[in-house]
């Protein structure tokens, strides 16, 4: 039961989070009080999880020329899409 509330607890962080500190370009382009918001943030954090893994399938020798090891992308793709 702790190991849900605290999962529980991780996320409602990270929706805070996103709701009130969110990445710069999202803040730009999604207006402050828009109920879409969090959905924005999220989607745009699944595409680019999604297209660094592609990449890493599909051409892993540019790997080097985004500057990140292979542990750092399986670090960032196995994250959920609400975690930062």
């Amino acid at each position: 039961m702790s190991s849900l509330l605290s999962g529980m607890s991780e996320f409602t962080h990270a929706v805070w989070l996103d709701l009130n500190q969110p990445a710069r370009h999202i803040a730009d382009s999604v207006g402050r009080h828009d109920p879409f918001r969090l959905f924005a943030i999220w989607d745009d954090r699944l595409r680019f999880r999604e297209q660094l893994l592609r990449i890493a399938r599909q051409n892993p020798e540019l790997l080097d020329d985004v500057g990140l090891t292979r542990a750092q992308i399986d670090a960032e793709t196995s994250k959920p899409f609400w975690q930062r």
